[in-house]
């Protein structure tokens, strides 16, 4: 059934991949931009469904407006309209540094102003949607990767490196890395094919930690020759732990499961590459 659409963030890396995906399958989508009034965009579109993807990574001046408020507009609008469905995009860094894999029922122990304002939004997530019953549940995605990211993110910074010999500096790193296409999907799962509670909270990730210079290595294997790469063998941030791995069990007894390993998805990266503009 071909659904009316409204997604927050859709000039961002995974907000785009959200309108590619539903715009193919024929769902009339509405690509919303931070310039335009949301109340109003809102209430002109009457959405199906909302997917919040929005937010604020790197200015904590404009967190609390991108990641808070935004969030608590759009749950206003469904518990005016609670036909409306809303998946809420949040993030794996909300659980803080860990020395074990996360599940949904980890507490959160924010160590920035980003973690803190997208735990926020979870919880007014789950507060709202459990004493309203409202249809708005959480997804907390781990290291998403895949063609449409950003210029300074570390997959399109290797790309640089492997396929234009441009140099660049890695430093140590811990990731559960999950192919986009697979991240849309378990996307789609929550918002059509699950029936969950109101508030319900689903992981996405692969279950397997990589190390960035076990990513190094596996770039090595898939393109066949060496990049001129300066690792450093720190970590890039005082706050970054040895440990961020998704315990996947929840959603692997719903059947979810990922198309891509590791080695696919940096293949299909690779050839996608070749045609986006921001990392050529």
């Amino acid at each position: 059934i071909a659904m009316k659409i409204f997604i927050t963030g859709s000039t961002g890396f995974v907000g785009k991949n959200l309108v590619e995906f539903y715009s193919l399958r024929g769902h009339t989508v509405y690509p919303y931009r931070r310039t335009e009034n949301l109340a109003r965009a809102l209430n002109d579109f009457a959405p199906d469904a909302i997917i919040n993807s929005g937010a604020e990574i790197y200015d904590p001046a404009l967190m609390f407006e991108a990641n808070i408020v935004l969030t608590q507009t759009c749950i206003e609008y469904v518990k005016r309209h609670d036909t409306c469905r809303m998946v809420q995009i949040g993030s794996s860094s909300e659980y803080g540094p860990t020395d074990h894999a996360t599940s949904e029922s980890t507490p959160l122990k924010p160590v920035d102003v980003y973690q803190a304002t997208k735990g926020a939004a979870s919880l007014m997530c789950q507060g709202w949607a459990r004493q309203f019953g409202l249809p708005i549940w959480i997804v907390r995605p781990y290291s998403v990767y895949g063609s449409g990211e950003r210029d300074r993110r570390l997959f399109p910074a290797l790309y640089r490196a492997f396929v234009h010999n441009q140099p660049m500096t890695l430093y140590q790193g811990y990731h559960d890395l999950i192919y986009i296409k697979d991240f849309v999907r378990g996307i789609d799962c929550v918002l059509n094919e699950w029936r969950p509670s109101p508030g319900e909270i689903f992981n996405f990730g692969s279950g397997v930690q990589t190390s960035n210079f076990e990513l190094l290595d596996l770039f090595e294997k898939v393109q066949g020759h060496r990049a001129p790469v300066a690792k450093i063998s720190v970590l890039s941030k005082p706050f970054e732990h040895t440990t961020w791995v998704c315990d996947t069990s929840k959603t692997t007894k719903l059947g979810f499961k990922c198309d891509y390993d590791l080695e696919t998805g940096i293949k299909d990266f690779l050839m996608k590459a070749k045609y986006d503009r921001t990392i050529n």
